[in-house]
């Protein structure tokens, strides 16, 4: 069983009374006192926040080195640890490098608080070393505890699989991934295995990536839906509060956990370990797309048509891969322009989307023409699609212009700088369609307008397919609206 703890990060010990009450009210299981945040800490402050805290405890005080605020070393540290003791807090957490020796000369019997021994690693280091500190300080306390920096998704999916191993094992622990990289572990503290799960009152975390309380304790819901992003950034995406709005609409308990994996280390195991945590579903974006496609078992029409696949549903141990880019940017174009057989498209990129539109605009007569800065992608795609391709600084000196133009290309999204179009390309009455959605207005929808083009950003695309993603895991009908309304809100 995972409880929850509310870590409380007040100055004063009138406040930790105040908080504490509203933590318990919420439903934490017990509360974290950090004391290294109390503005005038001494053993009689760390009495009173004790008689404060009104329920089971937790006393914290943690080390600039571990990623706090206290100062303290040698005996004026030691002073306040005892001073914990004799208070009478359920848990003490003490730290593996700083209080080794206070540790090994405790008398274990003359206390009746339990110990948490910690070990935090501000940047993400190396399986084996996990496992040894896990080791260390489950040996060392009652409940041994571990977190780590995690810089992309791969550092959290490691912690995972740390903790579905040590699952087994009868000594309690604590596996926590900080930063927004590290929040599948305290998303899915239960499939961890964690003791305690550590959250937040609003707007006060205690660590980077920290949970609110109510948020936690809806996580440890037996009927929680879990899905995710997948691709390579992930940081601009507004796919999370767009899929759990659904979620919310529908009355759903679940969460969407964007994940941040490099280029080449999307894998088989990485889905492995997904299934194992209980992911229903996960969307795919650049760069992985076609690895995608290859890893699904079963494929879906357009995923078929495209080679390429942004959407899996985990269905025990099958994947069912489709492609709803298809549908996204089909309904992205919708009645906003004419095709017919001599309508002239440019795509600008050759990647995943590229294959969505190009599918499109193939079926709806269009001659394409592709580009891309590496020219032989571009060379590759268009003889999948019957298309033509073409050189990208060449086409850009060529004068020649296009009825209908869409940027495929991650150039101009945020984060990302830059204008993936000039101004040649347009003629007055084009129509543009940037698949970028954030922002919402591009410096290339900014150089068609100026050519005469009508642009169109990218984020009704985003929605669309977001939606029959929704439709393909849950087999529920989404409130696109709400939907809309809270990508729209996400990028304000």
């Amino acid at each position: 069983m995972t409880l929850v703890v509310g870590s409380l990060v007040e100055k004063n010990v009138e406040s930790v009374a105040d908080s504490c009450r509203l933590a318990f009210a919420q439903g934490a299981d017990l509360v974290e006192c950090r004391l290294d945040h109390l503005a005038n800490l001494s053993k009689a402050a760390v009495e009173s926040a004790r008689s404060a805290a009104q329920g089971p405890s937790i006393a914290t005080l943690r080390s600039t080195t571990e990623g706090g605020r206290s100062g303290l070393k040698g005996d004026k540290r030691n002073s306040i640890l005892l001073a914990q003791l004799e208070a009478d807090f359920e848990y003490v957490d003490l730290e593996l490098r700083s209080d080794r020796k206070f540790i090994s000369k405790l008398d274990r019997d003359r206390w009746d608080s339990k110990l948490i021994v910690s070990a935090h690693f501000p940047k993400p280091v190396k399986r084996a070393t996990v496992e040894n500190a896990l080791a260390e300080c489950a040996g060392l306390g009652d409940i041994g505890k571990v977190a780590m920096k995690c810089d992309d998704a791969n550092d959290a999916l490691m912690l995972a699989e740390i903790g579905m191993k040590w699952s087994h094992r009868r000594n309690p622990y604590v596996l926590i991934g900080m930063g927004n990289q590290g929040q599948l572990t305290r998303v899915l503290a239960d499939r961890l295995g964690s003791f305690l799960a550590y959250a937040c009152l609003s707007g006060k975390p205690a660590a980077p990536g920290q949970l609110d309380i109510g948020t936690q304790i809806r996580m440890l819901s037996k009927s929680r839906k879990i899905f995710g992003l997948i691709g390579h950034p992930v940081s601009h995406s507004v796919s999370k509060p767009m899929q759990e709005a659904a979620l919310n609409h529908l009355g759903l308990v679940g969460a969407y956990v964007p994940m941040d994996v490099p280029p080449g280390e999307f894998s088989a195991n990485t889905v492995s370990v997904l299934r194992k945590l209980g992911f229903s579903g996960i969307n795919v974006t650049l760069p992985h797309k076609k690895k995608a496609y290859s890893l699904s078992d079963q494929k879906g029409p357009a995923a078929r048509a495209t080679g390429a696949v942004n959407t899996i549903r985990i269905d025990g141990a099958s994947l069912y891969g489709e492609n709803t880019d298809v549908k996204g940017f089909a309904e992205l174009i919708g009645t906003k322009t004419v095709i017919t057989r001599g309508t002239k498209a440019l795509l600008v990129g050759a990647g995943g989307a590229a294959r969505a539109a190009i599918y499109v605009l193939k079926e709806r007569g269009a001659r394409v023409t592709v580009v891309d800065i590496e020219k032989r992608r571009a060379d590759h795609l268009a003889k999948a699609f019957d298309a033509n391709s073409h050189s990208l600084p060449r086409l850009f000196k060529s004068g020649r212009s296009f009825d209908i133009v869409v940027n495929c290309s991650p150039i101009g999204m945020k984060g990302m700088p830059g204008n993936p179009v000039v101004k040649s390309l347009f003629k007055r009455g084009s129509s543009f369609f940037d698949v970028v959605y954030n922002p919402q207005v591009t410096k290339a929808m900014q150089t068609a307008d100026k050519a005469g083009a009508t642009a169109h950003g990218g984020l009704e695309m985003l929605v669309q397919q977001g939606a029959e993603s929704f439709r393909i895991w849950t087999c529920l009908e989404p409130n696109v609206d709400a939907m809309r309304e809270a990508a729209k809100g996400a990028l304000q």
